[in-house]
This record gives structure tokens, C-alpha cells and sequence, in this order.
């Protein structure tokens, strides 16, 4: 049932901007499910599931506890493949089906004080999955508020902020059948019966954003999308190369970030540059990657990240994403960005 909700700022995916830290107990490396965070006020700011196991097929539901509204929340969610080659990942984030086959996984029906996460049942890459859920203490440039969208509806998002649109940060969430969620986050097609799920953002510019919902889809009643004026990350292969990087279908590329710090604080986004006329210039299109029955194998995703590289894979047959960006700020020990990277 659409509804519409009064909320203060969150930002659930990738963001750089507005660099302001608040006090955290968790440690660099992953802590336990206990870990939690007081502002100045001595309230509770920050929780952190640490690395947990997760079945294939399973729902696993965590009770953070910050007691403030789902709004006011910010989500970051990455995957660890414990034998496989992928490492710290994002592989099949949202969902993702190929020929009856199931991979990846989505957080789902944030509440004031749970929320959850979603195994695909032929998952491969997220045999571990770790959460973080926190109050940041700032409001972003723009926010479209919880806006009605219909399946097959793009909607052009009049942000007219006039800053270059490489130095802005957009983020979406969805609201639906699954609560405030990030299922087909990017897009999901499903190849038996053929469907379009989810949605996905694209051609950000100085002044406006689009969002497009699938023509299929049944869980994304409303979305919600903020942009903000990204700060000067610790690292942007932007400036580290000079350009968009240029990767071919079917491989890979790995950036040396070398900021020689624990890969559970970096916070990492990784972008889509499509430069063909009437393409989808800066997006999100097929975050996690996707399979398509009438073309193949679509997207990209980060996988391996290390103390020092980043590699983005671009599908076999992906015709969207041909040249790509990886932004990463380092999070100090004992501190939390108040925007959460939400990367492909």
C-alpha cells in the first residue's frame, strides 16, 4: 500500500558528500552484532551486524535498536565469498536470475529498530554478509521525498543544484511490498516467464536525475532519491588515471588505491559512464550485474576488495556500462561517514 512518510535525511546508497563524522564503537575489522555508536548526547548512532554466515534461501532479521524512523537511517550492505574468487563483493546485489537460477542478495523492511537481509537460493558470492545501519547527522542538497511511481515510468528529478555531475552523489530507495528495501536495485530481469523488476537511476546531469521503473514490477510502489555535492574522496580513479576507464566485456579491471587501510573501512562507489547519444549517461542501470534471455549476460559489479585494489567486472554481453569510475574515502578507526557508499 503506497503511503506517503515524513522523515528527516538518510542516505540507504552510494554517497561522498558532506563529510562529517560522529563517534562509532566498532572496530576496523568486523565487530560483533552488538557493536553501536553514542552521539554527543550519549544516544545510540551506529549498529553493525559485524560478518555473519547467511544460508542460501535464508531471511536473516537483525534488531538494531536505534529506535529512531526507518528515514533517518543510513544502510550499507556487502557480500564475502569464503570459497569462491571474489572476495569482499557486491556480485548479484538486489538480485539476480539467470535461467531459473537465483544469485545475490537485498536488504529488506527497514523498521525503527529491525531490519533485514535476503540470500538468493543459488547465491555463490555472498556466503557472508555484513550490515551497518546509522543516524547521520546531516540533510542532503536535494530529496524528492517518497514520490508514486508506475511500473514502466521514467521520472525526470529537477535537483538544479548547477554543479558538475561528476561531483555529485545520487541515492535511491524503494517502498513497497518489502517494506523500505533495495530488492532489483539496478534492475532485474527475470528470463521465465520474461519480466522487468525494480528500478534503477540514470542520466544525472547539473540540474536533473531520471528514474526508471521496470515495466514488471510489483515491489516498488514509490522511491525515494537524494543527491548531494560529493567532497574530495581519498581516492577517485578520475583523477588517479585522468579519465573514465574503459572496460571491455567479459574481463575485468583492478584499481591500486593503495590507501593501505582495512577493506571493512573503505567506503566504496563504483559509477557507469554510457556516452552514446540517447544512452544512459551517468547511472546505476544493472548494479550487481544481470542476465537477460534476449541478450545475455549485462552490468557490472566490484568484487576483491583488498588494503589497496578495487577490480570492477563488466559482463560478458554488457552493452551499458562501458566505461566505469570507483570512488573510495577511508573511514578512521572508531568513525562512521555520515553517507554510506552504495556502490554497483
Amino acid at each position: 500500500m503506497k503511503s506517503n512518510r515524513s522523515f528527516i535525511w538518510v542516505l540507504a546508497v552510494a554517497s561522498l558528500a558532506l563529510l562529517v563524522l560522529f563517534l562509532v564503537a566498532s572496530s576496523v575489522a568486523a565487530g560483533p552484532p552488538s557493536a553501536r555508536a553514542g552521539d554527543a548526547a550519549g544516544a545510540r548512532t551506529a549498529w553493525s551486524s559485524g560478518w555473519v554466515s547467511i544460508n542460501r534461501d535464508e531471511t536473516l532479521s537483525f534488531t538494531h535498536n536505534l529506535g529512531r524512523t526507518p528515514e533517518e537511517y543510513a544502510v550499507e550492505l556487502w557480500f564475502r565469498d569464503t570459497d569462491g574468487g571474489m572476495g569482499i563483493n557486491r556480485y548479484g546485489y538486489g538480485g539476480l536470475e539467470a535461467t531459473g537460477a537465483w544469485y545475490g542478495a537485498h536488504w529488506q523492511n527497514l523498521t525503527d529498530n529491525t531490519i533485514q537481509v535476503y540470500r538468493q537460493p543459488d547465491d555463490v558470492a555472498a556466503d557472508m554478509i555484513r550490515i551497518l545501519v546509522w543516524v547521520p547527522p546531516t540533510t542532503p542538497d536535494y530529496d524528492s521525498g517518497w514520490t508514486d511511481i508506475d511500473p514502466g515510468q521514467t521520472l525526470t528529478l529537477s535537483h538544479d543544484l548547477a554543479i558538475t555531475a561528476t561531483d555529485l552523489t545520487v541515492a535511491v530507495w524503494f517502498s513497497g511490498t518489502l517494506g523500505i528495501h533495495h530488492y532489483a536495485y539496478g534492475g532485474l530481469a527475470i528470463d521465465a516467464p520474461p519480466a522487468l523488476r525494480g528500478a534503477y537511476w540514470h542520466n544525472l546531469t547539473d540540474t536533473s536525475v531520471q528514474v526508471t521503473r521496470q515495466a514488471d514490477d510489483t515491489d516498488v510502489e514509490q522511491i525515494r532519491v537524494t543527491v548531494v555535492q560529493a567532497t574530495t574522496p581519498d581516492y577517485d580513479s578520475l583523477v588517479a588515471l585522468g579519465a573514465w576507464q574503459s572496460i571491455a566485456p567479459g574481463t575485468v579491471f583492478t584499481f591500486t588505491h593503495g590507501l593501505a587501510w582495512s577493506p571493512d573501512m573503505l567506503l566504496v562507489r563504483g559509477e557507469c559512464y554510457d556516452p552514446t547519444p540517447g544512452g544512459l549517461g551517468l547511472h546505476h542501470k544493472y548494479g550487481g550485474g544481470n542476465h537477460d534471455s534476449t541478450v545475455g549476460w549485462q552490468g557490472t559489479h566490484i568484487q576483491n576488495l583488498t588494503r589497496n585494489t578495487v577490480t570492477i567486472a563488466r559482463q560478458a554481453n554488457d552493452s551499458v556500462c562501458p566505461q566505469s569510475r570507483v570512488i573510495i574515502i577511508r573511514r578512521r578507526v572508531q568513525t562512521y561517514l555520515p553517507l554510506v557508499l552504495r556502490s554497483f
